[in-house]
Formats: C-alpha cells, structure tokens, sequence
C-alpha cells in the first residue's frame, strides 16, 4: 500500500474596511501522489508555500488581520498557524 499525505495551507486576511477575504489563489492543496508519493518533499512544498504567504504578510500593513496554516488532511490537524494583527 503506498502512503499518501495531503497538506492544505490557508491565507485569509481581514482587511482596513473590516472585510473578510481569502487570499487569492488559497487554500493551496499539497498531494504526495504529485510528489511522486514522497511525503517529506510533499510536507516541504507546504512549509515553504506557508512561508511564502507568512512573508507576503509581513509587508503588508494595511489590514487589520492576517492568518496563515496548514492543515494535514488525514487527521484534521493544523500543524502550523500564524497571525498578525489584532
């Protein structure tokens, strides 16, 4: 039986008029199946995805709220979260 993995990383921001938004093109979904059933490597594209979006944050401020995660499917947990802002 091949092991599979699936992560999910979140963007969503609440911006100066109050609004909540996902951000553009998230959730991003990260399958070990198109990582050649590698789960390191699938884990990997996640974190670097998530620290992408975490550092798109930090020079943004002109919103209220900014929330970034990954969610590891099989179990439902979030393995990673961050926030900035109030």
């Amino acid at each position: 039986m091949v092991c599979r993995e699936i992560y999910v990383v979140t963007a969503y921001i609440v911006d100066a008029n109050g609004t909540f938004n996902a951000l553009t093109g998230y959730p991003k979904t990260f399958d070990s199946k198109n990582y050649g059933h590698d789960l390191d490597k699938t884990r990997q594209r996640a974190y670097g995805d998530w620290h992408d979006v975490l550092g798109a944050m930090c020079k943004v401020d002109t919103r209220e709220v900014q929330i970034a995660g990954i969610v590891r499917v099989s179990d439902g947990m979030q393995i990673e979260s961050a926030r900035i802002g109030n």
